[in-house]
């Protein structure tokens, strides 16, 4: 998506009083502004160079917008906000299936179209919307970012918002502020957790990871990879990802149609953006199956975590191959083998990442609806429409492994 000049020239200014402290908040539209800083935080989702990507490449209809927080000239935070086009009907399609009640949810849910604004990063799992100097406490950052939306609902291009999602918390932002105003405008929702695995220095390698395991679990690991065994796994660079990125895509396309929610997708540009923005810290392989392509997966280095990301296959392939689970394992040896403290495997398909070691971390987030009277009636509606989260956690590992993890 091509940004106008005026898109990259819009700037507004506020100034926020919290406690008695002005706080200036700068809002803009372009992370290629010289108010977005190369790195903001510690992390490589909240580098200039991953949002350059995203905007090189976004999903269709997603905008990107950011607010920049300055307490006497000095930088103490930054805000990056999203805004999607979003109808639930088409974000549910598999749940269209079913009972009475299935069909009748899914049929409501395709006459809503809804604008959201996004304080987070929805295409990743984890604190990568936001983030502060170490010095500003929890219970300042969350009136500051509540603050700052309360400002750009009022300014022209948020007009249509009909919904402000604010995502992901690893604990209740709002637990310091238990008889705020914002308590009673946001209300907070349950989602599937973050799949995170702790990886051991003792393991080295796959096959110390595979001694960890209980005996079932081994067999199992064991065996998805003797099925593999013949199959050719390559790690592209960027002219190869430019060369197939139509493949890459249409690969990814099948597996989001097998998932149960969707609330975008990504553009057929957007690992090729990913590679030629961050390098040798985006990684992209491919499974090939007498030279035909018929799987790939992505990972980032982010520090001493290794990031899980988009992924693609055709499910009868996934079947005859069990390459999820395959990919999976790849990851694993990948990490331990280059010393990653951590793998972080997002969301969704919680119970196979569970089987291989991860655990499940629950997340906070919240959403709102500008509208005062529709917003009371959001938990009933989110609690309607919301599809099935169950899922059974597993235990792989030894007792002695097991305890290992939790240290």
């Amino acid at each position: 998506m091509q940004s106008s000049v005026a898109e990259h020239t819009y700037q507004e200014v506020k100034q926020i009083t919290v406690d008695g402290d002005s706080y200036d908040a700068m809002l803009f539209h372009s992370c290629d502004n010289p108010l977005f800083p190369e790195v903001a935080g510690n992390s490589i989702f909240l580098s200039k160079a991953y949002h350059r990507a995203l905007t090189t490449s976004p999903p269709e209809k997603m905008h990107f917008w950011y607010v920049r927080l300055e307490l006497e000239g000095e930088l103490i935070g930054m805000l990056c906000f999203q805004i999607k086009d979003f109808n639930p009907g088409e974000s549910l399609k598999k749940h269209a299936k079913g009972n009475v009640l299935k069909i009748a949810r899914y049929k409501l849910a395709s006459l809503i179209n809804l604008s959201v604004l996004c304080l987070g990063n929805t295409l990743v799992t984890g604190e990568y919307g936001f983030c502060f100097e170490d010095k500003i406490p929890q219970r300042l950052r969350t009136l500051l970012m509540m603050e700052s939306i309360d400002w750009i609902l009022t300014l022209k291009p948020f007009r249509k918002i009909g919904l402000i999602f604010v995502k992901d918390f690893y604990s209740d932002i709002f637990s310091k502020l238990p008889d705020s105003y914002y308590c009673k405008k946001y209300h907070f929702i349950d989602t599937q957790p973050s799949m995170i695995m702790e990886i051991h220095d003792a393991w080295k390698g796959l096959d110390g990871y595979l001694s960890a395991l209980k005996s079932k679990y081994r067999v199992r690991a064991k065996k998805a990879l003797s099925v593999v065994a013949g199959l050719e796994k390559v790690e592209l660079q960027l002219h190869e990802i430019e060369a197939i990125e139509s493949k890459l895509h249409a690969l990814y396309l099948k597996v989001v149609e097998d998932v149960g929610f969707n609330l975008f997708i990504l553009s057929a540009g957007y690992f090729s953006a990913l590679k030629r923005e961050l390098g040798d810290r985006f990684h992209l392989w491919i499974y090939k199956e007498k030279s035909e392509v018929i799987g790939f997966y992505t990972v980032f280095e982010d520090g001493d975590i290794l990031d899980a990301h988009f992924l693609g296959y055709d499910p009868e392939v996934n079947h005859t191959f069990r390459l999820y689970l395959n990919m999976l394992l790849s990851m694993i040896d990948f990490a331990s083998t280059h010393h990653f403290r951590q793998l972080q495997l997002s969301r969704t398909a919680t119970e196979i990442k569970s089987s291989v070691g991860a655990i499940g971390v629950p997340m906070w987030a919240y959403l709102r609806v500008p509208n005062r009277i529709l917003n009371m009636k959001l938990p009933w509606a989110y609690g309607f429409f919301k599809p099935d989260l169950g899922w059974v956690a597993r235990e792989p590992f030894t007792e002695r492994e097991s305890k290992g993890v939790d240290e």
